[in-house]
């Protein structure tokens, strides 16, 4: 009687594409090296030399000099962030609380008289500050510091008694100008990591898709291969037997038979993923033997060279043959070499068990029959 019963096959491993995060990632680093080379150039364009063109001003000089220095090794340091892909991360806030504190005793430095105007150097880079800290939070942690940038500027102003109109109003079109630029930037930088998350997303669905539809494929191609390998043997004997034509009662039917579903649960366990197919093949074909109470051992040794499901099926062809045959024991050996490997089988089947090689290049076998028991030794060289 036929076993149909089969090991359940491995599933299909899905490669990994690049996640919607990884994506969004990418994109910001662009974006903060691209910022921390715009600030350094605000910084050295611009305002170096509003601040050397104004150095009489100042009381004292040596302040300017230095929230300049601390500004551009903040802008030096996100920018070696960015290019190693590292995060500020909970580090932003206090980075934030010292860049005010810089801008607020910067601007504290500056006379009454020229807060407003190109002697405050410092107003305007430290809105490129805020979009370096916030570039990954969106436009509104962004805006949140600049009114906050605005309205400490606003007291100081007011604390040095610049609250006329025309000083008002100066510092509203400076701030609006300004703003202008840094939350664009900003808004961008939300609506580019959006963007690349959206873009990350469907290709991750596409790629899903191609590749559920490709593991389709193989798995029917897979199983046309199987229906034409059972089809040549099984098929004629199930229908010899469904039409009465074959005697189930006959030694060399019920043979068959087993030869047959040795050869099914081969077939079943050459989709199984595992270490060695060789022998995980020969143990599914030795458990259907051994469920007739044939004791059957089975030795491996030595390392074997990676082998096709044709050079697999060609070498225990010939060892499935005997072991259906077998009375009461049998011995299977494995054997491997760098660049052959050999399976043999030691059995009392009886003398007149046919035993035929498959045909595949570099495949040898080798039968001996003494005192009731067969010796069958089937070789491949790579």
């Amino acid at each position: 009687m036929l076993d149909l019963a089969a090991p359940a096959t491995a599933a299909t491993a899905v490669p990994e594409s690049t996640s919607p995060e990884r994506a969004a990632a990418h994109i910001l680093r662009g974006l903060r090296l691209a910022v921390a080379a715009i600030t350094l150039a605000v910084l050295f364009g611009l305002s170096l030399p509003m601040l050397l063109v104004h150095m009489g001003v100042y009381r004292p000089a040596w302040v300017q000099l230095g929230a300049l220095a601390v500004f551009v090794v903040i802008a030096l340091g996100f920018g070696a962030l960015a290019w190693l892909e590292i995060t500020p991360g909970r580090w932003r806030w206090p980075l934030a609380g010292a860049v005010f504190l810089v801008s607020i005793v910067a601007t504290a430095a500056v006379p009454a008289p020229h807060l407003i105007g190109q002697a405050h150097w410092s107003f305007g880079p430290l809105g490129w500050m805020a979009v370096l800290l916030t570039l990954d939070l969106g436009a509104r942690p962004l805006a949140a510091l600049l009114v906050t940038h605005y309205l400490i500027t606003v007291g100081q102003v007011a604390i040095a008694g610049q609250t006329d109109r025309a000083t008002l109003v100066g510092m509203a079109v400076q701030t609006v100008i300004v703003w202008g630029f840094q939350l664009a930037v900003g808004h961008a930088a939300t609506l580019l990591r959006r963007s690349a998350e959206d873009a990350a997303r469907i290709a991750e669905h596409e790629e899903k898709l191609r590749t559920e539809e490709a593991v389709a494929q193989r798995l029917h191609a897979e199983q046309r291969l199987r229906y034409t390998a059972l089809a040549t043997t099984t098929a004629p004997l199930l229908a010899g037997l469904a039409t009465g034509a074959l005697n189930p009662e006959d030694e060399r039917v019920r043979r068959s038979c087993a030869l047959e579903a040795a050869r099914m649960r081969r077939l079943f366990a050459e989709g199984d993923d595992v270490p060695d197919p060789l022998v995980h093949q020969l143990q599914a074909c030795i458990d259907l033997v051994e469920r007739n109470g044939i004791t059957v051992s089975l030795a491996v040794r030595g390392e074997r060279p990676a082998l096709s499901k044709q050079v697999r099926r060609a070498l225990t062809e010939p060892v499935l043959a005997v072991l259906v045959a077998t009375t009461r024991t049998a011995r299977v050996t494995v054997a491997g070499w760098p660049d052959r490997v050999s399976v043999s089988v030691v059995s009392d089947c009886p003398d007149t068990t046919q035993v035929t090689a498959v045909g595949c290049p570099g495949l040898g076998m080798t039968t001996m029959t003494d005192e009731g028991r067969m010796w069958v030794e089937v070789t491949w060289r790579a």
